[in-house]
C-alpha cells in the first residue's frame, strides 16, 4: 500500500505557506508512525510497513487531512494504491 500527494504551489503560496511547509507537515504525520517516505520530489509518497494495522493508521492520517481546509484547498492529488489498484481520494471526497 502507498499513498501519493501532490500540491498546487500557487494555492499553497496564496495561503501564506511554502511547499516545504506542506511537505514537512505531512511527513511529520506519517513518520510519527514510522511510515517511510518513498518520494518527495514532484509527488510526496509514503509506503506501508507491512504491519497489520498499517491500513487503519494510514487512513486515519488521510481522513484527518481531508478534514482540514488547507489540505483540501492545496492538494492537487491524493492517490491510494494497493493490490486492488488506485483510488483517487480527492475525487471521492468531492474535490474533483
Amino acid at each position: 500500500m502507498n499513498v501519493k500527494f501532490s500540491f498546487d504551489r500557487v494555492v499553497v503560496e496564496r495561503r501564506g505557506l511554502t511547499l516545504e511547509d506542506v511537505y514537512r507537515t505531512i511527513k511529520n504525520l506519517f513518520t510519527t508512525h514510522d511510515f517511510p517516505c518513498v518520494s518527495d520530489r514532484d509527488a510526496l509518497a509514503f509506503k506501508d510497513k507491512g504491519d497489520g494495522d498499517d491500513f487503519a493508521i494510514m487512513w486515519d492520517i488521510i481522513l484527518s487531512l481531508l478534514r482540514s481546509e488547507w489540505f483540501m484547498d492545496c492538494a492537487a492529488s491524493c492517490v491510494w494504491e494497493d493490490e486492488n489498484g488506485e483510488e483517487d481520494i480527492l475525487a471521492q471526497a468531492g474535490k474533483a
